[in-house]
This record gives structure tokens, sequence and C-alpha cells, in this order.
């Protein structure tokens, strides 16, 4: 009966892993995550450009609305709320104040790079700047006033509403005339 007993430890009837198993296992693990960690934030940043641009997106069609409303005129928008360039009488209003009844809402003027940023949304009302050229005129009448600045221009090559800063790695988000949103080189 001895015998058995002996012959049975020495097959070694083991149900876990030793100390050295489990550490080489988390090592393994923890290399593996290392090299995914870089490809993640690439993934995480882009996702907030894709949020950036819809917030855009949204701008420009509560923009569209306000103008059907209004004899085609979009409205006039204060660019720099906490320091005004517009006099009073111009009744000039923050993004949100002016469009906020066609849907506009306080998170579709929030990037979330700036809120961890720069803030120009607890700044300036917004963390997007509306174009002064596009104030209380016509898409129309602001393609001309670009026109005779700089030659002929399409709708498309407008822009109607941009991130304060470059936000983005350098880049910013620019809605133009036509209602798409692209992104354009800082300077």
């Amino acid at each position: 009966m001895t015998t058995k007993f002996r012959h049975q430890f020495r097959r070694g009837n083991r149900n876990g892993f030793t100390l050295i198993e489990v550490l080489i296992g988390v090592a393994i693990i923890a290399c593996l995550t290392s090299l995914l960690m870089p490809g993640i934030q690439k993934i995480q940043d882009r996702a907030k450009v894709v949020a950036c641009a819809g917030n855009l997106r949204t701008i420009g069609l509560c923009g569209l609305q306000y103008s059907a409303e209004n004899d085609q005129k979009l409205p006039v928008i204060e660019p720099w709320p906490s320091d005004p360039v517009y006099a009073a009488e111009d009744n000039a209003k923050t993004i949100l104040a002016a469009l906020g009844p066609y849907g506009l809402t306080k998170a579709a003027v929030t990037c979330r790079v700036d809120a961890t940023g720069p803030n120009y949304l607890a700044r300036e009302g917004s963390s997007y700047q509306w174009c002064p050229m596009a104030n209380g005129q016509s898409l129309q009448a602001v393609k001309l006033n670009w026109a005779n600045m700089a030659g002929d221009i399409k709708l498309s090559q407008l822009l109607v509403a941009f991130d304060y800063t470059n936000l983005h790695n350098e880049k910013s988000n620019v809605l133009f005339g036509d209602g798409h949103v692209a992104m354009a080189a800082g300077d």
C-alpha cells in the first residue's frame, strides 16, 4: 500500500500553476498591453475629432434652420463673448443663445478636447467660433464678400464656424458653407 501512495505522489497530480508560470503569464500580458496602448490612444484621439466634427455639423444644421426662418440670413453671433467685438445694439449673442431655439444644446458646443485643455467653453460659452463675416448675412452675401477679397469662391470653401484653437494635434475642424466639416491646418 505504501508503494502505491509514493507512485501517485511522484506523478504529481497538479491542479494549479506554479508562481513562475503565473509571473510569466502576467509579463506576457503586460508586454502585449504596452504594444497596444499607442494604438488605443490614437483611436481615442480620432474619436474626439469625429465627435467634434459632429458638433460642428449640428451647429451648421441649426444655423440653416435659423436662416430659413429669418429671410435666409445667418444669426449675429459674438465671436469672443468674453471680450465683445460688437456693440450692444448689434444684438450679437453666443452660439448657444442664438441657435438654442433650433435644437443646439450645450453638449453640441462642447469639444471633449477643449473641456480638458484650454477650456474656451468656460470662457466663451462654446468650444467653437462663428466666422464674423457670416454674421447677419445670407450665405450668398458672405460668398460675395469673400469673392471680393479672394476671387470667386464656392460655398464648399466658405468658412462658417471652427474650433477656437488647434485642439486636434495642431489642426482644427472647420464647418463650411455647404455644410461639410473638414480638418484644416492650424494657422
